[in-house]
């Protein structure tokens, strides 16, 4: 994801804001940022955002966190404001949350790498556990479509569900950090949740049967594979006989930051 930050001084403030070459809704997230430092600065701004991201928005890739962690650190340096990185994490935490497009997005992107979130909260506030797993590894992840994390973070059963299903998987987890742990617990807790599709599952089946455990993107009707780089060309194989297009990703290193 990168992010494009225009301002000019204007009699008569307004936010223009574009995913992908694509104009987003007035709802969206980034909107609720860039307006929070509209606020914050005080002045009155004609502000320009473009997001371009290889990944598509909706389906469980984060977009929306780190849209938001992106615009909040290029409008804190395009204005002026002297907030830490820190700082300007959190504004984007807090407007996810208002917005409902993810709960804890934000802290891993500004954390980066492979990580697992062990208390709630903003950069700084929560806390992070970031994890060594070899450098080899690859994303692969294909599917059908969207889910709304704003419908099922309002859904208070399912958010129930999601935090009995996730405690306990966690600390198994943590108990043994591996990437097969971690696929195999994803799975679990994909299960636990009931939010599978049909034929997500029938795309599971088949990369069971391939060799590869795969679980569902949080929140998207997608599956991912954690695989080594020289397992990806199968991976990516199995999921276009399924007729599927594959993205393939590698893990970042470092998390947001200024270009």
């Amino acid at each position: 994801m990168t992010t494009n930050v225009t301002l000019r001084k204007t009699q008569h403030p307004r936010i223009v804001s574009t995913f992908n070459g694509q104009p987003l809704a007035g709802e969206a997230v980034s909107n609720n940022v860039a307006r929070k430092y509209v606020e914050l600065d005080g002045r009155s701004w004609h502000a320009e955002i473009s997001h371009e991201s290889r990944l598509p928005s909706g389906r469980g890739y984060g977009t929306s966190g780190a849209g938001a962690l992106s615009l909040s650190l290029a409008l804190n340096e395009a204005m002026g404001l002297s907030l830490s990185m820190s700082q300007a994490a959190q504004i984007a935490h807090i407007c996810e949350v208002e917005c409902k497009t993810g709960l804890g997005t934000v802290a891993s992107v500004f954390s980066g790498g492979f990580t697992a979130r062990t208390a709630p909260g903003a950069p700084e506030i929560g806390k992070i556990r970031k994890l060594n797993l070899p450098l080899s590894l690859r994303i692969v992840s294909a599917g059908f479509g969207p889910i709304s994390t704003r419908t099922v973070l309002g859904d208070a059963q399912l958010k129930k569900a999601i935090n009995t299903c996730g405690r306990a998987l966690e600390e198994k987890f943590l108990r043994d950090v591996s990437q097969y742990n971690f696929m195999t617990l994803s799975r679990k807790f994909s299960n636990c949740i009931g939010l599978m599709s049909s034929r997500m599952r029938r795309v599971m089946n088949v990369l069971d049967l391939s060799g590869f455990t795969c679980s569902m993107m949080m929140l998207g009707e997608m599956l991912f594979c954690l695989a080594p780089h020289v397992d990806t060309s199968r991976v990516e194989a199995v999921f276009r006989s399924c007729e599927l297009n594959p993205i393939t990703s590698t893990v970042a290193r470092l998390g947001a930051h200024l270009i």
